[in-house]
């Protein structure tokens, strides 16, 4: 008796879940936010110049994130600017930030832990001149970075030519 009864709650059980609120679909129309994806767009490391650009389908506002060149150099994005910080799909903005031409790597945290490899905090990662940056290992780890030997290469100035999803040394470009 229990083998037939087993079957058939378990028959019954799915045919209730299986209710007409679950012929919806989310088209991100209303129920829930959709979030921005920060990119490094460029690093004019002769200018000390960054560019930041939003290629998520939403707007996000960057004015509480960080930039990080290693442990004891970051800035809030807030400081660095007197832009709006609140970017919406495929708009930029341009910082100050003192970087070296030579070698370095630059980070984007979405707080100040700058510890963390969790790639919901460390937003994006780029290194140029030398492989083996601060940082480059948790970049790699939060999968925003594709191994810690490789980085752009050519001088300034270096730009990112990927898309939302692409990380890594393969989507930048130097000049020559």
């Amino acid at each position: 008796m229990k083998k037939i009864i087993l079957p058939l709650v378990a028959l019954l059980a799915m045919a209730v879940s299986c209710s007409s609120d679950d012929d919806s679909t989310d088209d991100n129309t209303g129920g829930g936010e959709v979030e921005g994806v920060l990119r490094i767009l460029s690093v004019d490391a002769e200018n000390d110049l960054v560019t930041l650009t939003n290629l998520g389908e939403g707007t996000i506002d960057i004015g509480d994130y960080f930039l990080c060149l290693g442990p004891g150099t970051y800035r809030q994005i807030s400081g660095q600017t007197t832009e709006d910080t609140n970017l919406e799909l495929n708009e930029t903005i341009t910082v100050s930030y003192d970087v070296n031409p030579d070698a370095d790597g630059l980070s984007i945290f979405s707080t100040n832990t700058f510890e963390s490899s969790d790639p919901e905090i460390l937003l994006d990662f780029v290194q140029w001149g030398a492989g083996g940056q601060p940082r480059v290992d948790q970049a790699v780890t939060a999968g925003r970075w594709d191994d810690a030997n490789n980085f752009v290469e050519g001088v300034n100035i270096f730009t990112y030519n990927g898309g939302v999803a692409d990380v890594g040394s393969t989507f930048w470009t130097g000049e020559e």
